[in-house]
Formats: structure tokens, C-alpha cells, sequence
């Protein structure tokens, strides 16, 4: 038995521009976790997956020439989509390389949402991807790098959502601190459709990049929780329109962040955190998404008037929101705290997961 667990993400910076190839992100590792264990199967025939997601999911799966195919169930339920699409693709990889492929029964539990189910907003779909392919990747000794379960984890979710930047999956992958920069998704499903998995995994993928930041000393990061999950796809789907003046902005606020990250500047780092605030704010006022719920704004408000650094952290209408303040400043934290929860927002005791291996 095999188990491989694979953290959640906040964003720091950069949402809604990452989703662009090549535009720049910050985002940050927690300690919450996906997790996925396989075990060899008795089974001569059949894979099995099993989940907690959704309040408990099982599907039998078998092969049709080189496919992965679900035999219990002709369609995949929706809340087990990147369980299948990470299968498969590593299934596929199997079949190119030539790997016996021995049955096995894959189980995944998500802590990445409250006991009720409902999703914190901490990138539950790319901690579950990731898990599970570093666990098949185990499992069959295919000895992957990191930047290879990175791009496996990729192909999947793109599968399910094309338009997905990949900044969760690259922190679930690396863990720390990262400087993301998406590659071109498109591009990417084309080498996959016409030349297979293993060249998708050697060819260039235009726009890519994925650097590890030093973790800020003298900030802490608090986070708190709206209550209200969002759809970040549905989000992502609505924007439209010309766009260019937002990308520029954004790209020049995220790069002055990652120098003030990089130089431990505390003051700076705090300075572009409220620039990045404010260009969500005026990307909401432009599209009319809905952004920046009446939660978030009180999230940000409070920050505000302790002296801290805050911001939604992804795609907002709901889920989480971040904010950066001294360490050497509790009482002001614990202030920050209390404004939180009487304006309905939960803090989520959340620390960084360390950066982890390789990266290239």
C-alpha cells in the first residue's frame, strides 16, 4: 500500500491574469491535504477508485484497447472527474512505456473543505490530481521528477477544465512559496492529442515557469473564510472584453512582489499585496463578476484598520481571503481576528507547506 499526499493552495497574487499563458503569479502552499493510497487489487480485471469526495464515491474502471474506460457507471460523476483524468492519463503514459499494468484500488480523502463538505477554496481538485498521480507514480516505479507529476497533474486537469491556469497545480506539486508563470494550455493539448503523453512530458511547453520564493519572515499570513464556496471555472468562463490594461497592471504589480519577496522587503511586499487588491477591484467593477462579495470587502476592511495587507485570494465570490501583517505585531493580529468573526468571517489556522524537490 502506497500513500502520497499533496497540499492546497492559496493564491497571493496574480489570479485572473495567470489564467493568460505566460502572465505571472504568487501563490503559497497550506497545510491542508489531498490524499491518495493504492493498493494492489485482487481483481485480475478492474481498477477501482474510490472517494470521500461528494459524500462518498466508487467506480470500477476497465481497459478498452489502450483507453481506461468506467464499467460500473457509463459517466463519471462530476465531483470525480480529476480522480479519472489523472488515472487516465498516467494510464496512458503506462501503456506508451510499455508497463504491465497490475489492477489496483486508488482511495482519495480530501481535508481541504469544513465537516459539512463545503470547499474552503484551497484547490481541492488540483491537491486530489496531485496526489494521485505521485501515488500511481510510486506504485508503478516510473520515478518521475517533480516537473514531470506537474505536467501529468496538468494534462489532466486541462482535460476537465481547458482553461485552467495550473498555478494550483504547480504549489500542490512544489509546495513553499512560487513564482508561476501558465504555459500555453492549447498548445499543450495539441502535442498530447496528436504525439501522446510522453512527448507532451518532453516537449517545451511555451509560457511555463515555476521558481520558488524564500517564505516571508516578518509577515505572517492569516487567512479567513468567507463561508460561501465559489465556482472559480465559472468564474474564469464569464470574463470577457479587452483585458490588456489589467494583464499590464498586473504583471508589473505581481513582478514588484516577487523582488520585495525575493529581498525580504516586508513593507513592499505589503505595498503590492494592496495594489493587487485593488486591481481585482477594479477588474470587478469592469466585468461585474462578483468579485468582491460583501464578506471579502469586510475581510479587506479589517485589514485595513490594523495596518495589514489584504485581499481575496483566487478568483473570489467567496471562499478565502488573505492578509499580511508583522509578526511582531499580535495584538494588532488578534484585533484583526476578532473584526473577522464578527463580521461573520472564519479564520482558518493555516501554515505554509514547505517547498519540496526539484525544480526545472
Amino acid at each position: 500500500m502506497i500513500s502520497c499526499r499533496a497540499p492546497g493552495k492559496l493564491f497571493i497574487a496574480g489570479e485572473y491574469a495567470v489564467v493568460e499563458p505566460g502572465h505571472l503569479a504568487v501563490l503559497t502552499a497550506v497545510d491542508r491535504y489531498a490524499t491518495a493510497t493504492v493498493s494492489a487489487a485482487t481483481d485480475t480485471e478492474h481498477i477501482t477508485l474510490g472517494s470521500d469526495l461528494d459524500g462518498g464515491i466508487t467506480l470500477s474502471c476497465g481497459r478498452h484497447g489502450d483507453e481506461l474506460i468506467p464499467t460500473s457507471d457509463p459517466v463519471v460523476p462530476p465531483a470525480f472527474s480529476y480522480v479519472f483524468a489523472a488515472v487516465s492519463v498516467v494510464h496512458r503514459l503506462l501503456v506508451e512505456r510499455g508497463v504491465p499494468i497490475r489492477p489496483f484500488r486508488l482511495d482519495v480523502r480530501a481535508e481541504l473543505g469544513d465537516a459539512d463538505g463545503r470547499k474552503f477554496g484551497l484547490g481541492s481538485s488540483a491537491a486530489v490530481t496531485v496526489a494521485v498521480v505521485a501515488a500511481l507514480d510510486r506504485f508503478f516505479a516510473l520515478y518521475l521528477d517533480h516537473m514531470d507529476r506537474y505536467r501529468l497533474a496538468m494534462l489532466a486537469t486541462i482535460a476537465v477544465n481547458p482553461r485552467a491556469s495550473g498555478g494550483d497545480v504547480a504549489v500542490s506539486t512544489w509546495g513553499g512559496w512560487l513564482a508561476y508563470r501558465s504555459p500555453d494550455r492549447a498548445q499543450v493539448a495539441d502535442i498530447l492529442a496528436r504525439d501522446g503523453v510522453e512527448a507532451a512530458l518532453r516537449a517545451p511547453w511555451p509560457g511555463l515557469s515555476v521558481r520558488p520564493l524564500p517564505t516571508p519572515d516578518e509577515l505572517t499570513l492569516q487567512v479567513g473564510w468567507t463561508g460561501n464556496p465559489a465556482s472559480t471555472p465559472g468564474l474564469v468562463a464569464r470574463l470577457g472584453g479587452d483585458r490588456s490594461t489589467f494583464l499590464a497592471h498586473s504583471e508589473q504589480c505581481v513582478q514588484r512582489l516577487v523582488t520585495a519577496i525575493d529581498t525580504g522587503d516586508a513593507a513592499a511586499t505589503r505595498t503590492e499585496i494592496d495594489r493587487a487588491r485593488t486591481l481585482l477591484v477594479g477588474l470587478d467593477d469592469d466585468s461585474g463578476l462578483g468579485i468582491m462579495t460583501p464578506r471579502l470587502r469586510a475581510l479587506c476592511a479589517a485589514g485595513a484598520a490594523v495596518g495589514a495587507a489584504a485581499k481575496p485570494s483566487g478568483a473570489g465570490g467567496g471562499d478565502c481571503g488573505i492578509a499580511l501583517i508583522e509578526r511582531t505585531r499580535p495584538a494588532a493580529i488578534a484585533e484583526l481576528t476578532g473584526r473577522w468573526i464578527s463580521a461573520g468571517i472564519r479564520p482558518l489556522p493555516l501554515r505554509t507547506h514547505p517547498f519540496e524537490g526539484d525544480h526545472r
